[in-house]
């Protein structure tokens, strides 16, 4: 079978249901037999991670999916030398990784992929430096400033942080003239010096990531006592306490929920019947989990997404569609691999044994967390499962600016008109889904549909209403509501596509 070079992964359906997310994954592009892009088949056989080929680039990925970290390694820049294998500069092209320091990220990762890691949100500087600021004038100052500076441009946060990666930076911008600091929010401070918990947004040992760490401090650094005591005297000067900074909640939005969410019983249509059949109710999913009973939610690469207690964890390739309810425990149905155990089959689940079911539509995306007896039937659910993978809404944000999948708005949640009969080429009748470019001040959409929504780092969007918060009824069937202002304040809802 001839198969495309081209595909792509899903951003934690995030993306896909904004339309104006930064969130895609990717896997790999070709593959052989029967099997979708990207995966291995081997007559009947488990497919394991080792035998698929990881997705290295938006264009091999299915829209809008999470594309998971992969290393990349590549001959440095003219001048440069790199500490890898043969000289190479390796770097784990994940946003919670780092290039070599010294190094630019952007240089040596693809950032287009990092965005599908996180929802992207281009948004304005808390505030502009003021010229007469006396650290302007302060040496010691301005050179802690630039190292702090370099330390960011060596991590995945430099792809939207820096508005020489992505165009128009995520709120706090180190590109900026001046003193970058102060594009920084307090509570994007109270993360910088770790003292608002970030955890959940995941991390490398440092050892791993070229020596940067974000233990101590919420953004990477390869020397954290100097890093916290820059962002410490920073949180001082602005007249903030340590303690205010401890108070900020933790963030993370629903990827902080979904992991301190405490397991209930399985209700009807959830668990795994005495065949081996997974059960889940909803949408379609791309990652299924049973662990031992007791164990902590699954939660982000690159360190929180296999927690202790794991006994099987199914991944769908970012070239293949998700998987309806019904999957086989301990197989890896076409387009997916058995991630855990890593070679061997799956230890068969015990009669009368207790487990804990997670299934995921995407990274973040739970449609089932619950806690099952192996060996009882599972009861109906009382509606079909949905058997094709709806849009969704949230996924990891990034780390310091609230994740939002729309372009910049200072729009108000204030709904919209009544529904008008549009022609808008592309659109249905009420100019929904109808292409166009601008973002937020585009005046293309004249319909009812009102609002264009962009995805970072494409010229071309759609057009939707904003206000479904407060009526679900303004969204099509078959269209999700989004509310932006769960990570931003002031932002709007939004309708977004299939």
């Amino acid at each position: 079978m001839t198969c495309s070079s081209t595909w792509c992964d899903e951003v934690p359906r995030l993306a896909r249901s904004i339309g104006s997310a930064a969130v895609c994954w990717f896997a790999v592009a070709c593959g052989n037999g029967a099997g979708p892009t990207g995966s291995t088949t081997h007559g009947g056989a488990i497919t394991y991670r080792a035998d698929v080929q990881a997705v290295t680039s938006v264009a091999s990925a299915l829209p809008h999916v999470f594309i998971p970290p992969f290393d990349d390694c590549r001959e440095p820049m003219t001048g440069q030398k790199g500490d890898g294998p043969g000289g190479k500069v390796c770097t784990h092209v994940m946003i919670s990784g780092a290039t070599e320091p010294g190094k630019y990220f952007p240089d040596y990762a693809s950032c287009d992929v990092v965005r599908t890691q996180r929802p992207y949100w281009s948004a304005d500087p808390t505030k502009p430096t003021d010229p007469k600021d006396p650290r302007l004038s302060d040496a010691a100052f301005m050179t802690e400033l630039g190292w702090a500076k370099q330390q960011i441009e060596a991590t995945g946060c430099a792809c939207c942080h820096d508005a020489r990666a992505v165009g128009h930076a995520s709120q706090w911008d180190i590109s900026l003239d001046g003193i970058w600091l102060d594009s920084l929010s307090d509570s994007g401070l109270a993360l910088f010096t770790g003292l608002a918990d970030s955890s959940v947004l995941g991390a490398y040992p440092s050892a791993a990531n070229h020596g940067f760490d974000r233990a101590a401090t919420g953004i990477p650094s390869t020397d954290s006592a100097r890093m916290k005591a820059f962002t410490l005297a920073e949180l001082a000067r602005r007249g903030l306490s340590e303690d205010a900074a401890r108070a900020v909640p933790p963030f993370g939005g629903p990827i902080y929920t979904e992991s301190v969410a405490v397991p209930a019983p399985c209700g009807a249509g959830e668990g795994v019947d005495p065949s081996g059949a997974v059960h889940w109710n909803g949408t379609s999913a791309r990652y299924v989990y049973v662990l031992a009973a007791g164990s902590k939610n699954p939660g982000v690469p690159p360190n929180l997404d296999k927690p202790d207690g794991t006994l099987w964890k199914l991944d769908v390739l970012a070239s293949a569609e998700p998987l309806a309810s019904g999957v086989m425990f301990g197989t890896t149905p076409p387009g997916s691999f058995q991630d855990v155990p890593a070679s061997t089959p799956a230890t068969p689940l015990g009669p009368g044994a207790s487990y804990h079911l997670t299934v995921l539509q995407d990274v973040g995306l739970q449609l089932a967390n619950c806690v099952f007896t192996f060996g009882s039937a599972v009861p109906a659910a009382t509606t079909p499962p949905v058997t094709t993978a709806a849009p969704v809404s949230t996924a990891p944000p990034v780390t310091t600016a609230p994740p939002v999948t729309t372009a910049p708005s200072s729009a108000p949640d204030a709904g919209t008109t009544p529904p008008v009969a549009c022609g808008l080429p592309g659109g249905d009748t009420n100019g929904f889904g109808a292409p166009c470019n601008g973002g937020a001040t585009s005046t293309e959409c004249t319909c009812a549909a009102s609002y264009c929504a962009v995805q970072p780092g494409q010229t071309t969007g759609y057009c939707t209403v904003t206000g479904c918060k407060t009526d679900a009824s303004l969204c099509p069937s078959g269209w999700s509501c989004f509310d932006i202002s769960m990570f931003a304040a002031g932002q709007p809802s939004i309708c977004t596509h299939p």
